[in-house]
C-alpha cells in the first residue's frame, strides 16, 4: 500500500480507535451519551450542519443535525477533519442521516449504516458528544438499521417525509420497535408528531431546526413531560 498523509489515510481506510466497538457486519458502536436535552428550545437549539460556522457566536448551545441533502453528507463524508474541526465548538453532533429507500439492496442499506455509525464513533473518538442519527426501512431491515447503538442517551430521529399513507405505516412501526429495543433512550424528533407518537419524544419543527430559533424565542419547552408543547399559542 502506499504510502499516504494521515489525512489521507483516513479518508481511504477510515480507521478508528481499537477501544472503539463493534456491533453485527463490523458497524461501529456510537456510544449511549446522556446528553440533557431538557432546554430544547429554551436555551438548547438544533442547527443544521448546512448552517453550523466557526463563526457561530454561541455554539455551546446547539446540536448539529444532518437531515439535508445526501451531497451535502458526503462532503463532510470526504472531509472528516475539516468538519470535525467546524463543528467542535457545539454542544453536540448528530451522525451523518444518509438516504435509505426499500428500493435498495441491502449492501446499499448497509453502506448508508455504517457511514452513519462510521461519523458518530469518529465524533465521539475525538472527544465530542455525539447523538447517533437513527432511521429504519420494513421490519426485515430492523437488525441492520438499529445496529451500532445502545440503550440510553439521546437518539434523533425525524418525521420528514412519512406523514403519508405509503409512508406512514412503516415509519410508525419501525418507531414502535425503537422504544421497544431502545426504551432508556430519549429521542429528539425534527418534524411534526405523529399519530401513535410519545409525549416524552422532543418535536423539533423542520423550520425550527436551523439555528436561527435562538434569537428571538421567548417561550419554554416543559422537562421530559409533554414534548409538543414547543409549539406556542397562536402559532
Amino acid at each position: 500500500m502506499p504510502v499516504y498523509s494521515n489525512l489521507e489515510y483516513v479518508k481511504i481506510v477510515r480507521p478508528l480507535p481499537k477501544f472503539v466497538q463493534r456491533d453485527i457486519c463490523g458497524i461501529p458502536v456510537i456510544e449511549p451519551n446522556p446528553l440533557d436535552i431538557s432546554a430544547i428550545n429554551n436555551g438548547l437549539w438544533l442547527i443544521n450542519m448546512k448552517n453550523a460556522s466557526v463563526k457561530d457566536r454561541c455554539p455551546e448551545r446547539k446540536i448539529v443535525h444532518s437531515f439535508c441533502y445526501d451531497d451535502v453528507l458526503w462532503r463532510a463524508y470526504n472531509n472528516p477533519y475539516r468538519y470535525l474541526e467546524r463543528v467542535a465548538p457545539y454542544y453536540a453532533v448528530a451522525s451523518f442521516d444518509f438516504s435509505m429507500d426499500i428500493d435498495m439492496d441491502y449492501k446499499q442499506v448497509y453502506d448508508a449504516v455504517y457511514i452513519n455509525r462510521w461519523s458518530g464513533a469518529f465524533i465521539q473518538a475525538n472527544g465530542k458528544n455525539a447523538i447517533p442519527t437513527v432511521g429504519w426501512l420494513k421490519p426485515d431491515s430492523y437488525d441492520l438499521c438499529l445496529a451500532g447503538i445502545r440503550d440510553g442517551g439521546v437518539f434523533l430521529i425525524s418525521t420528514l417525509g412519512a406523514n403519508n399513507s405509503d409512508s406512514y405505516p412503516d415509519f410508525i412501526a419501525g418507531y414502535r420497535e425503537v422504544r421497544r429495543r431502545f426504551p432508556k433512550t430519549q429521542i429528539i424528533c425534527v418534524g411534526n408528531r405523529l399519530i401513535g407518537m410519545d409525549d416524552d419524544v422532543c418535536y423539533v419543527r423542520y423550520e425550527e431546526s436551523f439555528g436561527s430559533q435562538d434569537r428571538y424565542q421567548d417561550w419554554w419547552q416543559p422537562k421530559l413531560i409533554n414534548w409538543d408543547m414547543s409549539i406556542p399559542k397562536g402559532v
